[in-house]
């Protein structure tokens, strides 16, 4: 499937939850800049923006009122929730995109130590783009307001990439986006 016919069918699934798209975009936007940083080349660059954009599809398939509570997440929501990377896999199979595009959906919640979900992936195992993204997801994530909480400030960002650099997220794409932050090109 080309590019464009993939984008235009994702973005038609994203329309049913704008939230997930307007996140998608700005993590893109961060991610490709990340791997500017990390000298990838245009062609990986445009691959990391569509896998970001898309990174979190499978929650247009998490109830609503799940998403959308705005208070803590009972046991059973998080059981529920923390089922959106295998999801959007599906979905992105479904519709024979790249394969690191679903891979990215699939593992964007992995971390190097194995903490992460949905397969407990460790360090060797998680895609280098999907470590990208994975950052650009949590700096994303942490500076925007959620139903849950307000937004984070830029310190509690920094603070949370810098402790986990190396246990959690990978320490080159740590490196470049403080770098990205120092240098005033990676706003959030």
């Amino acid at each position: 499937m080309e590019d464009l016919d993939m984008l235009f069918l994702v973005t038609e699934l994203l329309d049913k939850n704008k939230q997930v798209l307007v996140h998608g975009k700005r993590v893109a936007k961060l991610a490709c800049a990340i791997a500017k940083e990390l000298k990838y080349c245009n062609d990986g660059i445009k691959h990391i923006s569509l896998a970001a954009i898309v990174h979190d599809i499978g929650k247009i398939q998490i109830p609503a009122e799940i998403i959308n509570k705005p208070g803590v997440l009972d046991d059973n929501e998080v059981v529920v929730i923390r089922k959106h990377p295998e999801f959007g896999y599906r979905l992105l199979m479904d519709m024979k995109p790249e394969s690191i595009i679903a891979e990215v959906a699939l593992q964007h919640h992995e971390r190097l130590d194995g903490s992460g979900y949905p397969f407990g992936l460790r360090a060797k195992d998680i895609n280098p783009v999907t470590r990208i993204i994975a950052v650009a997801d949590v700096i994303e994530t942490m500076v925007s307001p959620q139903v849950y909480r307000p937004a984070l400030s830029i310190n509690a960002v920094l603070e949370e990439i810098k402790q986990n650099s190396g246990l959690l997220y990978d320490f080159n794409v740590v490196a470049a986006s403080l770098l990205l932050i120092k240098k005033g090109v990676l706003s959030v």
